[in-house]
């Protein structure tokens, strides 16, 4: 006899909820686009992480915390190299009986094999951008679902540029990364290159470069590299290296004026994303995870040629290609964006509206839930 099929009501995530990183952010904003279509979810917290960290977050997800999973549907939202550990601290029991979905990120257009099996003890997998899509479909036997993130900004409290001592009438670019996370693939020296070649172009135009960034020791080759670069600049840049509260990441993306990622690959890419969504300049690479949302009439995408994945540079990175972005483009779409300041407002206006009506929490927690649905039968 068939196992009964589970009700969209049972639905259990699990995930990272309090934790400052991009997969906190892709369980955090999956709860809210359930939350958006009517679902109040329950998030296991594989790690118990300290909340007192961002009070914000404390107040928002406490409530929702579960001791383990449904034992009839659940979504992970962790990727194939944390499923092992998680297990050791879930009950099989409870995960053998239930419906399960992987709802995992991937940066490179081959997805590991090692980690194509762990998926397959997953019942189906949904994929955040058809870039990842196409990377896991072919190596798994299971179904794979693309299904957007959502993309929906609620600031506890707003914070202007003074908060972050960004100068107030320059026009600002952001990027932001983390050295612990193989900062090659976010390729932070292109930007900075860019906007180097851009303030030696323009000396007397108020341009400013902020650079958001964590990990890295001080004797790091690379944060030292960074470092050095930021201060020949001098007032015409800064780097932020203390952590930031997520309602600050926010307010920091809004007092921007372009956010602006040279990457060498995204699974989804959601500082552009993020940014479009408060209505600035979305500048990036034209390669990967962010041209689910970035399209020419909505941002600036960067011309790239794609060259091998060097050595050590990425996880599974043999015999891969990922993008090398062309600085001179870059330079030259942030110098539009500086001479064209009504055009550059307009962009970011027909960004906003493109990621409210496509990426909004409901517009994706209905997605969601017409899978869900389709999963249970109802």
């Amino acid at each position: 006899m068939s196992a009964p099929r589970p009700a969209i009501g049972e639905l259990t995530l699990v995930g990272h909820p309090f934790a400052p990183i991009g997969m906190g952010e892709h369980v955090r904003s999956t709860w809210r686009a359930l939350k958006a279509a009517g679902l109040h979810t329950p998030i296991v917290d594989i790690h118990a992480m300290d909340r007192r960290a961002d009070p914000d977050l404390e107040r928002e997800f406490a409530g929702a915390v579960a001791p383990g999973l449904s034992r009839g549907l659940n979504l992970f939202c962790i990727n194939a190299d944390e499923v092992g550990e998680a297990m050791k601290r879930l009950d099989q029991g409870a995960f053998e009986a239930a419906y399960n979905i992987v709802y995992p990120a991937w940066e490179l257009a081959r997805y590991p094999e090692p980690w194509a099996r762990v998926l397959e003890r997953f019942d189906e997998v949904w994929a955040p951008s058809r870039f990842i899509g196409e990377a896991v479909a072919p190596v798994v036997d299971r179904p794979v679902t693309h299904m957007p993130l959502a993309v929906e900004l609620k600031l506890s409290s707003f914070l202007g540029r003074r908060w972050f001592a960004i100068p107030e009438h320059a026009l600002v670019y952001l990027f932001f990364f983390d050295f612990s996370s193989f900062a090659q693939r976010k390729n932070p020296w292109a930007m900075l290159e860019a906007f180097e070649r851009l303030a030696a172009r323009r000396p007397e135009a108020p341009l400013h470069c902020v650079i958001k960034f964590k990990g890295g020791t001080d004797d790091h080759p690379g944060r030292r590299e960074l470092d050095a670069r930021l201060a020949r600049l001098g007032d015409r840049a800064q780097a932020i290296r203390h952590d930031l509260t997520d309602n600050e990441i926010k307010n920091l993306v809004r007092c921007a004026d372009a956010f602006v990622s040279l990457h060498r690959s995204e699974g989804f890419g959601r500082g552009m994303a993020e940014a479009m969504a408060m209505g600035r300049v979305a500048i990036a690479t034209g390669y990967s995870g962010n041209l689910d949302f970035m399209t020419p009439d909505t941002s600036l995408l960067v011309d790239h040629t794609l060259v091998p994945v060097g050595a050590d540079d990425y996880p599974h990175g043999d015999g891969q290609v990922w993008a090398d972005a062309s600085v001179d483009h870059a330079v030259t779409l942030m110098e539009w964006v500086l001479d064209h300041a009504a055009e550059a407002r307009a962009l970011g206006e027909r960004a906003r509206r493109h990621i409210r009506t496509g990426f909004s929490a409901r517009a994706v927690g209905l997605r969601y839930l017409e899978r869900l649905e389709a999963v249970c039968g109802s």
